[in-house]
């Protein structure tokens, strides 16, 4: 990967169109590292599932975060990724349960400081 100083901005140099890593053109550095851990952890859960033999269909997946303002930097203190997914009545308990198996199968997760608190949540959207 490569960065570049763009005018006063940091681009994250990709072959299909640069990331621009300022909130008020792009994503703040913040948000990318948030969206990071909701991809990873999206990813792996869908991994779970499917190595469970859970039929399941992502409808999607919202994702929010809390900063610690009592520090200078006001670190990430809290990311919350909840997932919204069709899954069948009989499988809502497991894949409920497979939550807990994300934080130590996802290498985002695995990477960020401690202290941070992840949350993982699900709602089961029915069929229409």
């Amino acid at each position: 990967m490569q960065l570049i100083d763009n005018s006063g901005h940091v681009e994250l140099i990709h072959e299909n169109g640069n990331w621009v890593l300022l909130r008020e053109l792009g994503f703040s550095p913040i948000q990318t590292v948030v969206a990071a851990t909701a991809a990873c952890s999206t990813y792996v859960y869908e991994g779970i599932l499917s190595k469970q033999k859970i039929p399941y269909k992502m409808m999607g997946i919202d994702v929010d975060y809390e900063r610690n303002t009592e520090l200078e930097t006001q670190p990430i203190s809290k990311i919350f990724v909840h997932f919204h997914i069709r899954v069948s009545q009989k499988d809502q308990t497991k894949a409920t349960k497979d939550l807990h198996l994300i934080p130590k199968n996802c290498p985002v997760v695995q990477s960020l400081n401690p202290s941070i608190e992840i949350s993982e949540t699900v709602t089961f959207v029915e069929e229409v």
